[in-house]
């Protein structure tokens, strides 16, 4: 340990004084947002007849495995058949995944993409190769589905309403839920996050005519938008460029909470790990490239609601930054050890700091739990398991927060990396939690 001249200490803590800020204006910005998720979420618009064409794009690259019940799911919808296709992106597979989807139904169309070697590869790099080529121009909206994704046969009626009765929303994101929630400790700390998500973020942003963050799947595009600006991704996280892009503008993207999107999500820490770390250098990469951008923009608001949601997707940017405020004081608290007195600001049992940690890791998580998995509680006999599955929930909402942490601090150090290959999760096929549903 060191003890750095009194002018070079005074630096260092004014360092340790923005992180502190930082962390404490993030974690009561969006602790208070998730009070205005509490009222369960009810329709805002009429269920009316199928008027909107849809297309469902599915990015597909070796998901043989799962893309036939992806499809067929599809295939289920309730809604006027003459309305709606499907396009697989079969995207530089090796596998059998273009010869399934073919001899599923002629409407599921299948777009083969092979990159030349030095193209860049991956999920938005084979959308966009779609979305160059040309044919979806005359559907109002694409659909953007994972290969590995279940969509309730209700999902276009509800977008097709929602759309009708909010014609400015650009985007619409559904709900995103879990296919696989009691497979591991990994899995159910990805169903936990969504349980909490879909109604502490989602939910209250749409309540406050804030808007949407938009997910990796489960949204619809306005195709109008796409014909003026096009796909252009520059990150692993198009989805997230495509958010801030639409605040920046002062366009407004909706939250449907019943047009439901089942996911699979990853059993291992490793492969959940890797995952992560692509989503935090994609993140962090929009962020530090927009910020400018969307500060210049806060001053370009038409109305108040707009404001606050370039305020909300301002700080959403720099949701990770905790994790790394907390590493930055440990790390400058080893060239003088007085920094360390900023650490039991952080951990330490102070009032604030304790009801704020209460709010989010206990009373917000219980009151989500109980109503986003009540149907996963049905399916539990007993009151005993009911407690059990409870206190999973609660378990694996913590071991994803801290096991997040470290892929925040790997993706925030190697956000300006290229990002152009793709580090594909692989798929399998487990229902085991959607049995009886």
């Amino acid at each position: 340990m060191f003890t750095l001249p009194n002018y070079l200490y005074e630096i260092l803590s004014w360092i340790c004084d923005i992180l502190i800020i930082l962390v404490f204006a993030n974690l009561l910005f969006f602790t208070t947002l998730s009070f205005f998720g509490l009222k369960k979420p009810k329709r805002d618009y009429k269920l009316v007849s199928p008027k909107k064409k849809f297309l469902f794009l599915v990015p597909a690259h070796n998901e043989a495995s799962v893309i036939k019940e992806t499809v067929k799911a599809l295939l289920n919808q309730d809604y006027d058949d003459a309305l709606f296709d499907i396009v697989v992106i079969a995207d530089n597979c090796t596998d059998d995944t273009a010869n399934i989807v073919r001899n599923l139904a002629s409407k599921a169309i299948v777009f083969e993409n092979f990159s030349k070697p030095d193209e860049p590869r991956g999920k938005p790099h084979g959308i966009a190769s779609f979305i160059n080529q040309g044919g979806w121009e005359s559907y109002d909206y694409i659909a953007f589905i994972d290969a590995d994704n279940i969509v309730v046969p209700s999902y276009l009626t509800e977008m097709n309403s929602q759309s009708v009765a909010h014609p400015d929303f650009v985007v619409i994101q559904g709900y995103l839920g879990m296919k696989n929630i009691s497979t591991s400790i990994t899995a159910s700390g990805y169903a936990a996050v969504y349980f909490i998500t879909n109604r502490a973020v989602q939910a209250a942003n749409y309540a406050l005519g804030w808007n949407a963050a938009i997910g990796g799947t489960g949204f619809i595009l306005d195709t109008t938008y796409l014909k003026e600006n096009g796909w252009n991704p520059r990150s692993y996280t198009e989805d997230f460029e495509l958010q801030v892009e639409l605040s920046m503008k002062g366009l407004r993207s909706g939250w449907n909470h019943f047009a439901s999107v089942l996911d699979k999500k990853p059993n291992g820490f490793k492969v959940s790990h890797n995952q992560r770390v692509r989503w935090a250098q994609g993140h962090w990469f929009v962020a530090f490239t927009t910020t400018i951008k969307q500060v210049v923009s806060l001053f370009k608001s038409r109305t108040l609601r707009e404001l606050m949601s370039k305020i909300e997707t301002l700080f959403y940017s720099y949701s990770m930054v905790r994790p790394i405020s907390y590493l930055g004081i440990l790390c400058l608290s080893v060239l003088d050890s007085r920094l360390f007195n900023y650490l039991p600001m952080l951990f330490s049992t102070l009032l604030f700091w304790g009801v704020m940690q209460i709010v989010n890791f206990l009373i917000i998580p219980t009151v989500y739990f109980l109503q986003e998995a009540k149907p996963y509680f049905n399916m539990k006999k007993s009151l005993s398991k009911k407690i059990v599955f409870f206190f999973r929930l609660i378990y694996s909402f913590i071991y994803n927060s801290l096991t997040y942490m470290l892929a925040q601090i790997v993706g925030f150090g190697t956000w300006f990396f290229p990002q152009n290959k793709w580090n594909k999760t692989v798929h399998s096929v487990q229902y085991e939690d959607l049995e009886g549903e």
